[in-house]
């Protein structure tokens, strides 16, 4: 197990160095970002001075350097716009995008996993048939399309004299709480990702359920529900838990799509804003640390899946 960490490590910190490397020389090419931000900072001067403090002056590799020695130490830079530290900012929506990835999360395990069960349980049943059929017309619907409808739709509905989807475009002098905020996004990536849980999950579930020791066990006069629950699902569950951890490390990362659509006020709505403004040091840091994040539980999920099953473990 000692050695399948370490692989598992060295593949994750030769991912961040280059997706750093590789966010950085993309960043060089949408040009000088002072030159969008207002009429003060047109002069070649002041260009030169900001370029001078921002360290913006400095050869690539040499900023490279810096950038990478920093990480480790949360010095992140100045926000080119607000001219705060990045990681105060960060600190202010990224607790939205971890409920926000939660919360849907939840949405897609929970339905996705029951769904799949039941599809499996009955296969090739009028059941079987809804829910397998309804997956494949979710997973064929792209995600940027299922938001805007979700928010035409719902968008300033009440329920029972509630405002429980807020109007979108937002109005500054009206105020939402965060449930309100994250009812409509949480609905769109939940469901968006559930039709690959249930059909994983439906799958994994059929190749199990025709197991030898399936058949012995329902032999020995178990009970249908404990055949399926603690002997089936434990096993067929064992992929279905993995792409759950690449997915929450998806969410976690910033869902850019579905926050800006709606709004949200999260690291991916965050990163669209930067990017319209080209405020480079937002923008990296939101690349670099999603790619962390998505990886790092993805090194988890790998752990989990060779804790549940040792053979994956010689299989590396």
């Amino acid at each position: 197990m000692a050695k399948f960490l370490v692989r598992r490590v060295a593949r994750m910190m030769f991912v961040l160095l280059a997706t750093t490397f590789i966010a950085l020389i993309g960043l060089t090419e949408l040009g000088d970002p002072f030159k969008t931000i207002g009429v003060r900072m047109q002069t070649p001067e002041t260009r030169a001075l900001l370029n001078s403090t921002f360290g913006l002056d400095k050869p690539l590799l040499v900023r490279y350097v810096d950038f990478v020695a920093n990480l480790a130490t949360g010095h992140l830079g100045i926000d080119f716009k607000q001219r705060r530290p990045v990681i105060d900012i960060l600190a202010d929506v990224a607790p939205n995008s971890l409920r926000l990835a939660l919360v849907a999360l939840a949405i897609q395990v929970v339905v996705g996993i029951t769904l799949g069960i039941i599809a499996a349980r009955w296969r090739h049943s009028f059941v079987d048939l809804v829910i397998t059929t309804s997956s494949v017309v979710i997973t064929v619907i792209p995600l940027f399309v299922l938001g805007v409808w979700i928010r035409n739709a719902l968008s300033g509905v009440s329920v029972f004299g509630w405002a429980a989807f807020p109007l979108i475009p937002r109005s500054i002098s009206v105020e939402t709480t965060w449930l309100q905020n994250l009812i409509l996004p949480a609905l769109t990536l939940g469901f968006g990702a559930l039709a690959f849980t249930v059909v994983m999950t439906r799958g994994a579930m059929l190749e199990v359920l025709d197991a030898d020791y399936i058949r012995t066990a329902r032999a020995k006069g178990l009970t249908e529900r404990k055949v399926i629950f603690k002997h089936a699902a434990r096993n067929a569950l064992i992929p279905v838990a993995e792409l759950s951890a690449m997915s929450l490390g998806a969410l976690i990362g910033g869902s850019v799509i579905v926050e800006a659509i709606f709004q949200y006020p999260g690291v991916g709505y965050l990163f669209v804003r930067s990017l319209a403004e080209n405020n480079q040091p937002i923008l990296l840091v939101v690349t670099v640390y999603s790619v962390a994040l998505f990886v790092i539980i993805l090194m988890l999920a790998d752990v989990l899946v060779a804790w549940l099953d040792p053979r994956i473990r010689t299989m590396d």
